[in-house]
């Protein structure tokens, strides 16, 4: 029974993970076509920038519900059904003509994903053991964050190869054959397949009252501050404004600009597992490697003020990289919020967290539109508008703002109280 236990739990996860590929591929991928984008639809900064903000606007929407459908309907049943959504959405975007249809699509694509991750944190939690909690986690980040990766340069020689409505085709296509694998392998718990291994979770759950007391709980917010500030700001960067900024700035092609930009994923790829493994080594004490992690990120986005916004062009891959390895210490946050609520709830406590990424990335890929938009001299390239470095410096400012009040919540942050190893001789959490 160990054998087909430990290969059916390893299956799920794996499968949920390859989904979290699709999801950072598909949340990410607009930067890649952004001047493809404003030559067909179009569009301007401000409206391009509202485009990539539908993504997160759904998935923001969606994060609460599916904290309590996570608890209620169970994994299986929306990660299928959400990742068949999430294909539906990438075809209806690649038939986009205009702009309605281009912003709908987006926000079904937002709502498919938006079941991903609160969902794999479940499966960590009722098919593996607690202590591997912030391990996993991290081995997650890591594999999801290719996807990030796949959202540059290979999407960037794929577009030029068969266009960037034939990509979201094709994306499109890839996200059902997994929502087909999810429904065909995941199992919500292990007495489901007869395994009787971990403890049932609690099915009288009051969930109203649960997410209640996540949000009159003072502890939730710091971490919340962190995902909306720190992760939001970042992913208005990588998912949006980056590539515009490394090809007007620095007078590179799409597929240059896509390759120093992959140096953020590639941070948050090798980041993930090392994140876990430090969090161990420190034997859970997440709140100090935050403040590390937020102090270097506040410093990074000084560095580029200083440098009126345009640093050399052979620093911006050490640069991008740092930016990726600070930021991915953003999933020790779940484990922090985890830790300071009621174990029966964590699931709804992540999910209120995880809206911090998606309201901030939202909120600001829009914002950073309209200021770009306003300090516009009227120069274009090609049809598309070109912002210089100054007003990215701008930009940069805002973004070290940003970054030192995530240091604050930090701060605020209640510490690890209990030690590791008495974590692993309680209770299983139930999401």
């Amino acid at each position: 029974m160990n054998k087909n236990y430990h290969l059916r739990k390893w299956s799920i996860w794996g499968i949920l993970v390859l989904s979290f590929v699709a999801v950072f591929f598909h949340r990410l991928a607009i930067g890649v076509v952004s001047d493809d984008l404003i030559r067909d639809l179009g569009l301007t900064g401000k409206t391009l920038g509202n485009l990539t903000a539908m993504n997160f606007y759904a998935y923001a929407l969606m994060q609460i519900p599916v904290g309590i459908m996570v608890d209620t309907i169970g994994v299986r049943k929306i990660c299928s059904w959400g990742t068949l959504l999430t294909g539906v959405g990438s075809i209806m975007f690649g038939l986009s003509n205009h702009l309605l249809l281009a912003y709908f699509s987006r926000f079904l694509v937002g709502i498919g994903t938006s079941v991903i991750i609160i969902s794999i944190l479940k499966v960590q939690s009722l098919w593996f053991e607690p202590t591997k909690f912030s391990t996993l986690s991290g081995y997650t980040s890591f594999f999801g964050n290719f996807g990030a990766f796949l959202a540059t340069i290979p999407l960037a020689f794929l577009v030029m190869r068969i266009g960037w409505r034939n990509s979201f085709y094709l994306m499109g296509v890839i996200s059902i054959v997994i929502s087909l694998g999810i429904w065909l392998i995941v199992r919500d718990h292990p007495a489901e397949l007869g395994f009787d291994v971990l403890e049932k979770p609690n099915k009288n759950k009051q969930v109203w009252k649960g997410l209640k007391e996540v949000l009159v709980n003072p502890y939730t917010w710091p971490p919340f501050i962190v995902m909306f500030f720190m992760v939001g700001a970042t992913t208005a960067i990588i998912g949006l404004w980056g590539m515009p900024y490394l090809m007007h700035v620095y007078d590179i092609t799409k597929a240059q600009a896509a390759g120093y930009l992959s140096f953020v994923s590639i941070g948050f790829v090798i980041g993930g597992p090392i994140v876990g493994k430090v969090s161990d080594y420190f034997n859970g004490e997440i709140k100090k490697i935050l403040h590390f992690a937020t102090i270097c990120y506040l410093m990074i986005w000084g560095y580029m003020v200083i440098m009126g916004g345009q640093p050399p062009l052979n620093q911006i891959p050490v640069i991008f990289l740092l930016i990726g390895l600070t930021v991915i210490c953003h999933i020790l946050a779940f484990t922090n919020v985890k830790e300071v609520n009621d174990a029966n709830f964590a699931g709804s406590a992540a999910a209120v967290i995880n809206v911090g990424e998606f309201v901030g990335g939202s909120i600001l890929s829009f914002g950073i539109g309209v200021l770009l938009d306003a300090g516009w001299l009227g120069n274009l390239s090609n049809g598309t508008p070109v912002y210089d470095a100054h007003q990215y410096q701008l930009i940069f400012i805002l973004m070290g703002a940003m970054a030192f009040v995530s240091f604050l919540a930090t701060l605020a942050m209640k510490g690890k109280t209990i030690k590791r190893n008495d974590v692993s001789e309680g209770k299983r959490i139930a999401l």
